[in-house]
């Protein structure tokens, strides 16, 4: 069945691709997401991790935690406490770095980073950051984080729920994670410098497919076939939808279903059309994950953007399919596919 939610895809895709997701270099114009602050001593290149257990963490070993996610439509989002604000963070590995929502943070002493930040439609102004002292999520507490600020304002009004920010994917570069969506949770667990579990029992799941997991610029990219093509993904957790570029071979096009097309309008810039259908040879390895729902957008200004060629996003449907263990140290990516779901929605 065709996923309801495309009566109002407009609004739904906006929720997450205006969102400051890429980076550019103003300076170079090359891809630079880790700036540093001189300023204040707090650098993107280091971010103390630490665990401490309290009543309410849910230990799965000594340097292993449980972590609830909480299902709000197709976001998934993590219970925080920042300094003394409580609230949630999404769970979105297509954002480089930590994104606090200005509403809650305005009072921070912020900085202009040299950087400018964009969605789908185009560039739209420079970023601020600021620096927060602590950030405790069910256990793990990161010490000392600098984090980029943004005008979340638009996701609240369409949830309904408190966001502090985006929990973006350098806050797992020290840690193994196994993410079920179906389930509502994700294994975070230490890992030492060649990427290996410091408590390897922990939570032990055996995974029937591992893949090379690309991480270009704080970016996880996957490559997977539809048809005889291969394609690179990016693997977004924070996305609604799976994405495709409207630039894909003809006989990827092919394989696609169209239902509708229509028209996004960008924050700051303009317009690009969109069409919105259903994708349902997607492979990766041996392994089909049936049928998807997706939408195909020109994604050339996030290409250039971060350096290299973007095929598409893999979003909820995706995750949907199975449970994922991503280890950036090691550059993997393991799966499970839920047994049904090779060729369902």
């Amino acid at each position: 069945m065709i996923f309801n939610a495309f009566i109002n895809m407009r609004c739904l895709l906006l929720i997450h691709f205006l969102l400051v997701t890429w980076s550019v270099s103003a300076a170079e114009g090359n891809a630079n997401l880790f700036t540093e602050n001189k300023d204040d001593g707090i650098s993107h290149k280091q971010i103390s991790v630490s665990m401490v257990f309290g009543t309410n963490a849910r230990s799965i070993g000594p340097s292993s935690v449980l972590v609830p996610l909480r299902q709000v439509g197709r976001l998934f989002m993590v219970e925080v406490r920042i300094d003394d604000i409580e609230g949630n963070l999404i769970f979105d590995t297509g954002a480089s770095e930590l994104v606090l929502n200005k509403t809650y943070f305005r009072n921070y002493a912020g900085y202009e980073k040299g950087t400018t930040a964009g969605g789908v439609t185009g560039k739209f102004g420079k970023i601020t950051s600021a620096a927060v002292g602590q950030m405790d999520v069910s256990g793990i507490y990161y010490e000392k984080i600098s984090a980029d600020l943004a005008d979340l304002g638009h996701i609240e009004d369409s949830r309904g729920v408190k966001i502090l920010g985006l929990f973006g994917i350098k806050m797992i570069d020290d840690l193994e994670v196994i993410f079920d969506a179906a389930k509502c949770e994700m294994r975070l667990s230490k890992t030492d410098r060649q990427g290996n579990r410091l408590d390897p029992e922990a939570g032990e799941l055996k995974f029937e497919f591992n893949q090379e997991l690309e991480s270009n610029y704080h970016i996880m990219m996957i490559r997977g076939r539809i048809g005889d093509k291969t394609l690179n993904f990016c693997l977004d957790t924070g996305a609604e939808i799976n994405t495709l570029n409207s630039n894909i071979p003809k006989k990827v096009m092919s394989t696609i279903k169209i239902v509708r097309r229509s028209t996004l309008g960008g924050a700051r810039a303009g317009n690009i059309e969109a069409l919105y259908g259903t994708m349902n040879e997607l492979e990766f390895g041996n392994h089909q994950f049936g049928i998807m729902n997706a939408v195909l957008i020109d994604l050339s200004s996030m290409s250039e953007s971060y350096g290299f060629h973007i095929d598409g996003m893999l979003g909820y449907d995706f995750w949907r399919k199975g449970v994922f263990c991503f280890n950036l140290k090691k550059g993997t990516i393991s799966f499970n596919v839920r047994k049904g779901e090779e060729n369902e929605n």
